[in-house]
């Protein structure tokens, strides 16, 4: 499911101390998000509905099914603190003990099981809306995360979610305001950075999507999405920017992204220039 950089204790309604909405399972995400420009064609053979980003070199941007495996929640608040059943946080452990073995069918019964009994739990229902997108329900997601947006709107992990959502859309404004959102909100988060930083890219401004890459991978040097990305768009230059490209993409590799041939050829020594 979805990631960012804020403190996400998740110690509200439901009592998420464990699952798709902590910093434990950020954290997580930051490691093992797939990349978001290229390999298209291999994840539509897993995926059908959500494609991937690995543009090779210049293709179009759709979403990834990875890196939405466990969401940071938005932030307990004493404000919201209410009577909440302990039967709704006995479903929140099991919708993140089935999160976690990847039993999405599973998690997705007990989540919404918190949903029922907790109409307006804002980590139900980012929690619900993220399993319901990892599983190609994106309508459905997207109107429980703008639920829970409508419920409280300094929530980065539901704007993240969202933006990734309208991204896989075609709809970049919406992505754009979206994502703009969630890094306003998580200014730190690496993952909001990246999207942002794509979905920049995607509607023609290089300059600030390179800008949003490079905060990226300040934040956190060891993404290998944002790297392979940020290569991405120093070759969108014109004249490409070849040695600041290279260097990022093999950070990328070194990192675990994987190798795509039209890039490396553009990167040769002897590649004739664009």
């Amino acid at each position: 499911m979805t990631g960012s950089s804020d403190s996400n204790r998740g110690e509200s309604q439901g009592g998420n101390r464990e699952g798709p909405g902590t910093e434990e399972g950020r954290r997580k995400t930051q490691r093992e998000s797939g990349g978001i420009l290229g390999r298209e064609r291999k994840q539509k053979q897993r995926r059908g509905a959500l494609r991937s980003w690995l543009s090779r070199l210049a293709a179009a941007l759709t979403i990834s099914s990875h890196g939405f495996a466990q969401p940071p929640s938005p932030e307990p608040r004493a404000s919201d603190a209410r009577f909440v059943p302990t039967i709704a946080k006995e479903a929140a452990a099991e919708g993140n003990s089935a999160f976690l073995r990847k039993d999405y069918a599973a998690a997705r019964k007990a989540y919404r099981r918190v949903v029922d009994l907790v109409p307006d739990n804002v980590l139900g229902l980012v929690n619900l809306g993220v399993v319901e997108f990892t599983s190609g329900n994106a309508d459905t997601a997207e109107a429980l995360l703008r639920r829970a947006v409508s419920i409280r709107l300094e929530n980065p992990a539901a704007w993240l979610t969202l933006g990734i959502i309208y991204m896989d859309k075609e709809q970049f404004d919406a992505a754009l305001a979206a994502l703009s959102q969630a890094v306003l909100q998580d200014p730190r988060n690496p993952r909001a950075r990246n999207y942002l930083g794509v979905v920049i890219g995607r509607k023609g401004w290089i300059d600030g999507a390179q800008s949003e890459l490079r905060r990226a991978v300040e934040l956190d040097p060891s993404y290998s999405d944002a790297h392979y990305n940020l290569a991405v768009f120093y070759l969108e230059e014109k004249p490409p920017a070849t040695e600041l490209a290279r260097r990022h993409y093999y950070r990328a590799i070194e990192l675990g992204a994987e190798k795509d041939a039209a890039i490396e050829k553009v990167l040769k020594p002897d590649a004739p220039k664009q």
